[in-house]
């Protein structure tokens, strides 16, 4: 029968009882017992650069490759624009709408740069805090 197992010993949650109690039923195994439950961390033993295994390494690569792709679509659009200026010929409607094309571009250039600086924070600290420093 499935349980809960409490942190102290000999004591667990029965939630499948079929006995007369409530639906969630405290069941004390009474004593010591010699079962050991172990958790998987799931950012990985040791994250460091060489363990394919971590989460936080894996992270990392997407990261980087989303970075890489967004690199490439941001010099792509600041060449397009650069054509947009040139094709507007001095056109007011045609020079503002080069010039939105131009500042939401840069505004996706500050987000890519501020998710990897926001990634850098949050590796900084989850790291400090696993160390107590």
């Amino acid at each position: 029968m499935p349980s809960l197992v409490s942190a102290q010993e000999g004591d667990s949650w029965d939630f499948f009882s079929s006995g007369g109690g409530s639906e969630y039923d405290y069941v004390s195994t009474g004593g010591n017992t010699s079962q050991n439950v172990s958790l998987i961390n799931p950012l990985g033993t040791s994250c460091n650069p060489a363990n394919t295994d971590c989460l936080g390494n894996f992270l990392r690569s997407i990261l980087a490759f989303v970075i890489r792709i967004g690199t490439v679509v941001v010099i792509l659009m600041l060449v397009y624009v650069g054509y947009k200026f040139v094709t507007a010929r001095g056109e007011p409607v045609e020079i503002t709408k080069a010039r939105t094309m131009f500042l939401w571009t840069v505004v996706g250039a500050l987000i890519l740069l501020g998710a990897q600086v926001i990634a850098v924070g949050i590796t900084a600290t989850v790291q400090s805090l696993g160390t107590g420093t």
